[in-house]
């Protein structure tokens, strides 16, 4: 699949007529942020793979990367996505999608009104059919609608609309994604992802405490900035590079800040338990599926209380994962 960086400056703010990279293929194109790329994005993402395949047309995505909320103003630390940039591609090609266009966001590129849009970037792309969701906003201050694309498109572009897909009787969306988590509801994240949640990160050292009390974990720094979920301990699939395609390995993952222990820290650290393994993990990338939450995180009177806790986890941990292992 290719993949293309696309650069404000590069179509909008110099002269001359800028031209794809890509070549003279008609493009049936995608356009959303699509962070979480869930089952309403699935949904408009494979309408364009399937005109694109019928028509003879290149399936494409047009994205943006970084979030728009960071370039606005937002606390950086506030803002988390579901699907970074490289979970998000990936996915994406899975889904069929052959061309994926990135476009820097900006404050330059959030002013672009959104006639502009279609004039200076869609059509000089050879964009023949665009698909969007049913409440696909773009251009300067979310003024442009589907039926923008139309009418500045001078004909050139047929739009097709997608309706919500609806999950747990809600639509499905990014918020909606994010709430479930923040609440530590994994099988209700992933009705609506079509998928488990997952993070990715490298292996780093922490301080041994988990060895000391018969649980030696594995501590993630998070690769990208990942909505965590609720506070708690999860019964998870993870799959660790090098270790070859057909080999998750269960475990429990701690999100939190630790409270049995004395100065615990105020950012939620990220451990994993991972059971019949041994070895070295560090320095290596593990990606850890959420499948279950089991217990908020909790203050115990003592460190033995804590491993008689952990042993209970581990033992339910198990019993929910045994076949979701098999299976693999």
């Amino acid at each position: 699949m290719e993949c293309y960086n696309i650069a404000y400056s590069s179509v909008f703010a110099r002269f001359g007529a800028w031209r794809p990279p890509h070549g003279e293929d008609g493009l049936s194109l995608a356009i959303g942020f699509f962070d979480g790329v869930h089952r309403g994005h699935a949904e408009v993402i494979r309408e364009a793979v399937r005109i694109g395949l019928s028509r003879g047309l290149k399936p494409a995505v047009l994205t943006f990367d970084p979030h728009p909320r960071l370039v606005l103003g937002q606390d950086p630390e506030r803002v988390r996505v579901l699907t970074p940039l490289e979970d998000k591609i990936r996915l994406l090609k899975e889904l069929g999608v052959r061309l994926v266009y990135v476009i820097e966001f900006d404050r330059d590129f959030a002013g672009v009104p959104a006639e502009r849009f279609v004039r200076e970037l869609l059509l000089p792309m050879g964009v023949q059919t665009v698909v969007v969701g049913f409440d696909f906003r773009f251009g300067r201050g979310g003024a442009g609608d589907a039926e923008t694309l139309r009418t500045a498109g001078d004909g050139r572009i047929d739009v097709r609309v997608v309706g919500p897909v609806v999950a747990d009787g809600v639509k499905t969306g990014s918020s909606e994604i994010r709430e479930r988590l923040e609440a530590g509801d994994c099988e209700g994240a992933a009705r609506m992802l079509g998928r488990p949640y997952e993070i990715r990160g490298a292996v780093v050292g922490g301080d041994g405490r988990g060895r000391q009390i018969g649980f030696p974990t594995a501590n993630l720094s998070l690769k990208h900035p990942y909505v965590l979920p609720r506070n708690g301990v999860y019964a998870v699939v993870a799959q660790v590079a090098d270790k070859g395609p057909d080999r998750p390995l269960a475990g429990v993952m701690n999100v939190g800040v630790r409270p049995t222990f004395a100065g615990g820290d105020n950012a939620p650290r990220v451990e994993i338990h991972l059971f019949d393994f041994s070895g070295d993990l560090y320095g290596r990338e593990m990606t850890v599926s959420l499948r279950h939450f089991l217990r908020p995180e909790r203050q115990f009177a003592s460190v033995d209380l804590l491993v008689e806790q952990i042993r209970q986890d581990a033992t339910q941990a198990r019993s929910l994962l045994r076949d979701t292992v098999a299976e693999r």
